[in-house]
């Protein structure tokens, strides 16, 4: 019997039926540049989904060891939100950083199985790692939703049901 049955359902989840690396880059392509370099709802457009994407680094990682933020020396853009940012990070850039994740994320599930989905963490010892899949892809859901609210608030057709 296959011991991937779990695992890959989770992965399915990830990245095909709610498409969420999909809609992400979807998002990035609608949003009009000015749109793009607005704040919205206290953060810049391209912030939140910016933070998305890091939440992907920090939490599919495979060791609790120093997390070095993507970006966070090169630019100081502050994918967490604790501050302004001091430069803003091109859609051009965006794209080649979700393809970066997208290949992060996919060597992370290279290798796995059911048995390692009940196994504990590694980054926080209360979570199974199955646990860290459910909560990244209800992290990413989130942004991804917001994301269309702000830009159909701002008269642009959302991705989400498209």
């Amino acid at each position: 019997m296959d011991n991937n049955t779990f695992l890959n359902k989770l992965k399915l989840w990830f990245y095909e039926p709610i498409e969420l690396f999909p809609w992400l880059e979807k998002q990035i392509d609608v949003c009009p540049d000015d749109l793009w370099n607005k704040k919205v709802s206290g953060y810049y457009f391209w912030q939140y989904i910016l933070h998305a994407f890091i939440s992907v680094h920090w939490w599919l990682r495979e060791e609790d060891t120093e997390f070095n933020e993507p970006y966070k020396d090169e630019k100081n853009l502050y994918s967490q939100m604790e501050k302004d940012p001091q430069k803003k990070l091109s859609k051009d850039d965006m794209r080649k950083f979700c393809a970066e994740t997208k290949e992060f994320a996919e060597k992370w599930f290279n290798g796995k199985d059911d048995d390692w989905l009940k196994q504990t963490s590694k980054l926080y010892d209360r979570w199974q790692n199955w646990e860290v899949i459910v909560g990244q892809v209800s992290h990413l859901s989130y942004h991804v939703g917001y994301s269309d609210a702000i830009l159909r608030e701002n008269g642009i057709s959302g991705v989400w049901n498209e």
